[in-house]
């Protein structure tokens, strides 16, 4: 799990900085980013997706980065407010079945471990019932899955963490399983600092070519990670 605490860089500052990231963004590639004729010879992400570098470049421009962060941190405060600052990290994630029963997930934990917790929402009776105040899933989430399914995964995730993409994994995993009783919410939480740069870039993926793409190219984000935080190293 990656704790905010270290991670985590202020609102003013992700935004002073994220129109030149999310400029950079749009040069990434599956070879891992390059500029000049790398990035002339290979599609970047979004190009991959089906969009053009000029309707991604509008689309972030267009982008109220404050108000995106602003609903961000309400969000990511009321899943979490039951939680110390020191004990929250990416991903975190909060099961919520239809009958009420609430679990939450701290951490990349394993699809035994889930699935386990899934069988207590199902059954009513949790070990231990999620504290906080996720908001409701709506339309305008990200969702693999039916919104009136039995089950219902909410991970708040960043796509810099490698805890997260470690997860993104599991649960896709746990998903495909379940035969459409478990559905997949997926939410912000930058706690990296390139990582608002990423989200706004994938908010423009939905805007443009909506949710299946969405959910394509945060495979493709995640695909740009390590599995594993990368060692330490004194080398530039």
């Amino acid at each position: 799990m990656e704790n905010d605490k270290k991670q985590k860089i202020n609102t003013p500052t992700a935004i002073i900085v994220a129109g030149f990231l999310v400029m950079l963004a749009l040069l990434i590639t599956n070879g891992g980013g390059g500029i000049g004729n790398k990035v002339t010879k290979e599609k970047t992400l979004s190009e991959q997706i089906g969009i053009s570098k000029d309707k991604m470049a509008a689309c972030i421009k267009a982008i109220d980065t404050t108000a995106l962060q602003t609903s961000i941190s309400a969000s990511v405060e009321a899943a979490m407010k039951a939680l110390p600052n020191d004990q929250r990290g990416t991903p975190y994630s909060v099961i919520v079945g239809k009958n009420g029963a609430k679990a939450e997930v701290r951490g990349a934990d394993s699809i035994d471990n889930v699935k386990k917790l899934i069988t207590e929402i199902e059954s009513g009776k949790v070990t231990n019932p999620y504290k906080g105040e996720v908001p409701a899933v709506t339309a305008e989430d990200h969702i693999i899955g039916s919104i009136d399914a039995p089950v219902v995964i909410i991970e708040y995730s960043d796509f810099e963490c490698p805890y997260c993409k470690a997860f993104h994994a599991t649960v896709k995993q746990i998903v495909a399983d379940s035969n459409g009783n478990v559905a997949w919410v997926y939410r912000h939480w930058p706690i990296h600092q390139n990582s608002f740069a990423k989200l706004v870039a994938a908010e423009c993926v939905a805007k443009i070519k909506g949710n299946d793409a969405f959910w394509k190219y945060t495979d493709l984000l995640f695909g740009l990670l390590n599995p594993t935080p990368a060692p330490v190293t004194d080398k530039l």
